[in-house]
């Protein structure tokens, strides 16, 4: 390195390795060859995989939460403030609920209905990880990149339930793309910048903050890093904050406004307190390790390969390694890191993290000919497979077996009558609010047992709709003497027919034994002779709709 100053600090150090041995090179526009063949091959596996499956049983309690906001919201004419249980429901933005009312307005409520919206956001994931993939690392590679993300169980099976991070993931890669294309070359890209601000204003009113948070560190650390990336200015950091915001700012100050306690429990409660001090999904800092690896499953076949080429110093390992790549790296890097630090933690968050890291995989595979190899061709096809028997068969078979819908005859007699009072102990159970279409079913906590007493000691006869597995035992120990369980269903799995004899025997017990999210149904009436009291306490939500 004659001539050539050498790294004197952690900054200077950092750079060097970064820049010189780690990506020392630059992606240039390769050919595009097989655009269309790519583009064909990857729309029909798509299709297959995204659509083949959307009308099983939804899981409690997130899919059914997600499926009954937005069905209360349209039944409501109401399109700004989400309702649940007929209260506002103030933990999350709207975009997920708005394209659910959407699909529920075009096609019926239902099932298939509200899955659409994810499975379409999983779509234009792929759709744009190939898309704008092949304008930053090249068209083989990010066909290559694009079939290793559909053969990633996290995101085509996760990402497709009827939660937030289908979605969410799905923002985040386009203002990671999109804002990799304005930085890449010396000239900085004004048009695909503002593309990434429209991304990041999409996530931020999908899930909040969060879609900066994933974001905005990336290209600011990677263009203090790496010289070879355009710095934005001011102007242009000043441009990208006001359209990440531009969505969500209004309906902020809207719900605000008709919501005054909004402020504390959105912005305080579930974008810090729930980072800082978790009040709930509590997890170990090691926890998304193993669901990166699941996730990912075609990265335990690819993993060791790439650690060796990124120790390697030869002159072909290291004309493999572009700064583009090591921007992906980056961005799923981060991903990870952040959520490992936060103390709530639930396996679909890294979502966001699996795109980058396929198309920086993908690249990988092509640029050492791993595509040329048989053995390559037959791992994919044997993933295809066993990823389309777990989310076309396995998946929708054990949602179905454990719905709380398995009882259905029974909630159609207990809880169709809407004079009939029906309450929810000690979790909601919004499968049931969502099949009936009632938003009325009041759900009390355990710390809420007083008022809970109260309220059934002022009605003749209550449905309560108990879920957890222990919980009917436990309220009737708690009942007073004026009250008692008349009736009570116990909803345990049934041995699956098609397992042999022994086995079918122990699998209701390894599934968990009742149905997810509902174990039982009790109807609690007073008994004879004993006085209805008159409740101190005002039923959540009575009379109000």
């Amino acid at each position: 390195m004659d001539g050539v100053s050498k790294p004197n600090n952690i900054y200077d150090w950092t750079k060097h390795l970064w820049c010189e041995i780690l990506f020392p090179t630059c992606d240039t526009q390769s050919p595009e060859k097989g655009l269309l063949s790519h583009r064909l091959i990857l729309c029909i596996l798509a299709l297959l995989l995204l659509f083949s499956r959307l009308d099983f049983s939804l899981f409690e309690p997130d899919e059914t939460r997600y499926a009954e906001i937005p069905r209360e919201m349209l039944a409501n004419n109401e399109w700004l403030v989400p309702l649940l249980a007929g209260e506002p429901y103030l933990d999350k933005p709207p975009l997920l609920y708005w394209l659910t009312m959407f699909s529920y307005q075009t096609f019926g409520v239902g099932v298939w209905q509200a899955r659409l919206v994810p499975a379409l956001a999983l779509l234009l994931g792929l759709i744009l990880t190939y898309e704008l993939g092949r304008r930053i690392v090249g068209s083989r590679e990010a066909f290559a990149g694009t079939l290793f993300l559909l053969l990633c169980p996290g995101f085509i099976i996760m990402g497709k339930l009827l939660v937030l991070d289908g979605l969410l993931a799905m923002c985040i890669l386009g203002t990671l793309f999109a804002g990799l294309l304005a930085v890449r070359k010396s000239e900085f890209q004004m048009g695909w910048w503002i593309a990434s601000g429209v991304f990041a204003a999409l996530g931020v009113i999908t899930k909040g903050p969060i879609a900066i948070v994933l974001t905005a560190p990336c290209f600011y650390l990677i263009t203090r890093i790496d010289g070879r990336f355009s710095k934005p200015t001011l102007k242009a950091w000043g441009i990208w904050f006001g359209l990440s915001i531009a969505l969500f700012l209004p309906w902020f100050i809207f719900v605000a406004i008709r919501r005054p306690e909004f402020l504390s429990h959105f912005v305080w409660e579930h974008h810090v307190m729930r980072f800082l001090e978790p009040f709930d999904h509590q997890r170990g800092v090691f926890f998304y390790i193993p669901i990166l690896l699941v996730g990912m499953l075609p990265l335990l076949f690819v993993l060791w390969p790439w650690i060796k080429s990124m120790q390697s110093d030869s002159l072909e390992q290291r004309a493999t390694r572009s700064k583009e790549t090591g921007f992906l790296l980056l961005a799923g890097f981060w991903c990870l890191f952040f959520f490992s630090l936060s103390g709530c933690k639930l396996p679909t968050y890294i979502l966001p993290a699996f795109p980058p890291l396929a198309l920086m995989f993908g690249a990988f595979l092509v640029r050492n000919d791993y595509l040329q190899k048989k053995s390559t061709l037959v791992i994919a096809g044997g993933l295809f497979v066993l990823l389309g028997f777990t989310q076309g068969v396995a998946l929708p078979w054990y949602a179905d077996f454990r719905s709380p819908l398995i009882a259905k005859n029974i909630i159609r007699e207990l809880c169709t009558d809407e004079n009939q009072a029906v309450v929810c102990y000690p979790r909601e159970c919004n499968a049931v609010a969502f099949y009936l279409g009632r938003e009325d079913l009041k759900n009390y906590r355990s710390k809420e047992f007083d008022e809970f007493r109260d309220v059934l000691l002022s009605r003749k006869k209550t449905v309560v709709l108990c879920t957890h597995r222990h919980a009917l035992q436990g309220l009737k120990q708690l009942l007073p003497d004026e009250l008692e369980v008349r009736q009570e269903y116990r909803l345990n799995l049934k041995e699956p027919s098609f397992l042999p004899k022994d086995l079918a025997k122990r699998a209701p017990k390894l599934l968990g034994e009742t149905a997810l999210g509902l174990c039982d149904i009790a109807v609690i009436e007073h008994r004879v002779g004993s006085t209805i009291r008159t409740t101190s306490f005002k039923p959540k939500n009575e009379g109000k709709r």
